[in-house]
């Protein structure tokens, strides 16, 4: 029973601790959940590409930021723009690039970065975005 007597619980200070960790954890959801929803849009506007058949290939690159730059202002995304798209012609297919990072202040003078590699391969029109690091080993 004197042991019983002992255990009151967590203290004040265990509580306050809880919530600073549980906090700091809320702040870093909400802070860094729009940059991977904004993500995820930019995939399925390189996505959106497919719709286009084999006409991507004739298209001019110009013409396929346009097209996912109109993907972009239905679907309201205002992180990046179409002019950080690059378009590379291969022998065989034409891959649609979307390399960029996201830095988000935390706190004071930290910052989250994100590093996000969204690559469109019209050889693999409905499978978006995986690195070009497979489909290179594929192609040799």
């Amino acid at each position: 029973m004197h042991l019983a007597r002992n255990q009151k619980g967590v203290s004040a200070t265990g509580w306050l601790i809880i919530l600073l960790v549980a906090g700091f954890a809320l702040l870093c959801i909400f802070r860094m959940v729009p940059a991977y929803v904004d993500d995820r849009y930019i995939q399925e506007g390189l996505l959106s590409l497919a719709e286009e058949g084999d006409k991507i290939d004739e298209m001019s690159p110009r013409d396929i930021r346009r097209t996912v730059g109109k993907f972009f202002m239905m679907n309201n995304v205002r992180s990046q723009s179409e002019k950080s798209i690059e378009v590379e012609r291969l022998q065989d297919r034409t891959l649609v690039k979307m390399n960029y990072e996201v830095r988000v202040p935390i706190i004071y003078n930290i910052d989250v970065v994100m590093t996000f590699n969204n690559v469109w391969d019209s050889s693999r029109p409905y499978e978006c975005c995986k690195p070009e690091a497979g489909s290179e080993s594929e192609s040799e």
